[in-house]
């Protein structure tokens, strides 16, 4: 299913564009536009593994050059998917920024064709060398979101294409 919904994608309708108030507009990282989501209303209606974040060459139901990122951790009454204690705690700015980075990195790969697992695993080895995530449940209280994602995209440049 993950290699068909890949090579659909390119073949996307553009003018698909969900919307709602499970979906607000945050800010544009590396020529992609980067959402908030409601995580649980998207996996109640749209796809249920949806995790913390998602892009189109994963997410059929995702536009081109849109990335999703959830608001909260969740576990939803199981296990914490990302490892975080704090199941349906709100994200803080770094892990969002740290989740985008990731789901753009990840969504770059495919887009040459590459399969997600590789894909996915690079995208984990680029988000730890940005150093975002020490405490998933805690931002630093000094940088401002406008700070760290300008630093974050500077220091993606020139891992976006690995």
């Amino acid at each position: 299913m993950e290699a068909e919904i890949q090579e659909r994608t390119p073949y996307k309708d553009p003018s698909f564009k969900p919307e709602g108030e499970w979906k607000k507009y945050v800010f544009d990282m590396l020529g992609y536009s980067v959402f908030a989501v409601d995580g649980t209303w998207v996996r109640n209606n749209l796809s249920i593994i949806f995790g913390h974040g998602g892009h189109p060459y994963v997410h059929e139901f995702i536009p081109m050059g849109e990335i999703w990122v959830g608001t909260h951790h969740w576990n939803e009454g199981k296990d914490s998917r990302c490892g975080c204690d704090e199941g349906n705690s709100e994200v803080s700015k770094e892990y969002f920024i740290s989740c985008a980075a990731h789901e753009i990195a990840e969504c770059e790969q495919m887009k040459t064709g590459k399969p997600f697992h590789p894909s996915h695993e690079k995208s984990l080895e680029i988000e730890e060398e940005l150093g975002l995530l020490e405490d998933p449940n805690k931002d630093d209280g000094e940088t401002s979101m406008d700070e760290t994602l300008r630093l974050t995209t500077r220091r993606m440049n020139p891992v976006r294409g690995r």
